[in-house]
């Protein structure tokens, strides 16, 4: 796990402007063209630009990164603490919304689209697979995503509690902007009878009203489609009001249907006059009602923040367990190998010797004297120099004392020397080959 890294932006340090300027400036060839670097995964979403990457020394590959790059506002993880940092990101604890669930649709993405540009080592293919599943885990067994608490998505949600189901119902929305196109896309999912977009330029109403399945409308034509509907959103910047008292009665007065008019003002300024609300037949909703939903709702997910939490505490130890047994498992493959070599080559030994006429009792007992030495001489060796070196060992340890120190210090030690050995090895059998 030590060789994990991340190096992260967010709104938390930095302006949306700001992460537009470092998006581009983190890109692929800084990571694919290093040879350090073992795989890496890049994430970039419009509150955050994220890069992991497994090495050696990660953090200072990317403090390199940083300081070639002259990026500010960033941070640095490794080890456990980059680990903890993306299962976080894929549960929502770190997003602008807490609990949101778009991130982990963007981490899932950015994995498999790494996966399939083949930048991902194993590492960084379980690590992100774990988060992934953490993710869900946290939204199955906790609330961290329920209740809407963002403004938009909180009035769809009264336009669908007020009016006991959106299904088969006609909805009117003013302005397609970035708030009238957030519920405009939320409420199209809601199976409705028709939407209509109301905009102050026609030409940007019929591009969203094309995304999302509805009808453009004119400003000035008002009146005409709020006979007709059974919810009105309004979501523009206007510095004046869009629907006013005298708009609003005569509406009323010649309106089709009979049934209430719920009008849903997420403007600010306002969009409605306040005295739209004394109409008989019309319910108005401002965003003072939509702030006391959305934050009750923030509480009841900040409420949940422990709990996901504990979780990924629980997740981050298995994924130790799992990378400890993974690597435990190639230890033994390697240890086997180089018993198998060991063999190979006293057996070749004992062979020539047997050969030359020596008496084979006196060979078979040199032969296994040698198997017996030569197999064990890398894991002595690794003991000796562990109560020389326990004490550098045991500062970076985060287990129990010398236990802990030990595991570390023998999986390091037999790794690298078996790397050694198996090259050397490999090295020696091309040089007879030649």
């Amino acid at each position: 796990m030590n060789k994990l890294g991340v190096l992260w932006f967010s709104h938390k340090k930095c302006s949306v402007e700001e992460l537009e300027a470092v998006a581009p400036r983190l890109t692929p060839t800084l990571f694919s063209e290093d040879p350090r670097v073992l795989g890496y995964v890049i994430i970039k979403t419009c509150n955050r630009v994220e890069t992991y990457i497994s090495a050696e020394n990660a953090g200072e590959i990317l403090e390199e990164v940083v300081d070639r790059q002259k990026l500010e506002k960033g941070g640095i993880f490794s080890g456990e603490d980059a680990l903890w940092h993306l299962m976080r990101v894929a549960c929502g604890l770190e997003a602008m919304i807490v609990g949101e669930d778009q991130i982990l649709g963007q981490i899932k993405k950015s994995y498999l689209d790494s996966k399939k540009a083949g930048t991902l080592d194993d590492l960084l293919d379980l690590s992100f697979d774990r988060a992934i599943k953490v993710a869900k885990r946290a939204r199955r067994e906790t609330r961290i995503n329920e209740g809407s608490v963002s403004i938009g998505s909180a009035a769809v949600d009264l336009a669908e509690s007020i009016t006991e189901g959106l299904k088969g119902k006609s909805i009117l929305v003013i302005g397609a902007g970035e708030m009238g196109t957030r519920v405009a896309k939320a409420i199209s999912e809601k199976n409705l009878r028709a939407m209509f977009i109301a905009n102050r330029t026609y030409e940007r109403a019929k591009v969203l009203a094309s995304e999302v399945g509805g009808k453009a409308a004119k400003l000035d034509e008002n009146e005409k489609w709020l006979s007709c509907c059974d919810v009105c959103i309004c979501t523009t910047s206007a510095p004046h009001y869009v629907l006013d008292y005298g708009l609003m009665t005569r509406v009323m007065g010649h309106r089709i249907t009979g049934n209430k008019l719920f009008i849903i003002d997420i403007a600010n300024p306002k969009d409605v006059e306040e005295r739209v609300g004394d109409i008989e037949g019309v319910g108005l909703y401002d965003l003072d009602c939509l702030y006391e939903i959305s934050e009750e709702n923030k509480k009841k997910r900040l409420s949940e923040v422990e709990k996901v939490e504990m979780i990924i505490d629980k997740e981050v130890d298995r994924f130790k367990k799992i990378l400890n047994r993974q690597r435990i498992e190639r230890l033994i493959g390697m240890i086997y190998e180089h018993g198998s070599h060991v063999r190979e080559e006293e057996k070749r030994r004992a062979l020539r010797f047997i050969e030359k006429g020596k008496d084979p009792k006196v060979v078979l007992d040199k032969f296994s004297h040698a198997l017996l030495n030569k197999t064990l001489h890398l894991q002595s060796q690794v003991f000796r120099d562990f109560v020389v070196k326990k004490e550098d060992y045991a500062d970076v340890c985060h287990g129990d004392g010398d236990n802990c120190a030990f595991v570390d210090f023998f999986m390091d030690e037999i790794e690298k020397r078996l790397c050694n050995n198996v090259s050397s090895n490999k090295s020696g059998t091309s040089s007879k080959a030649q």
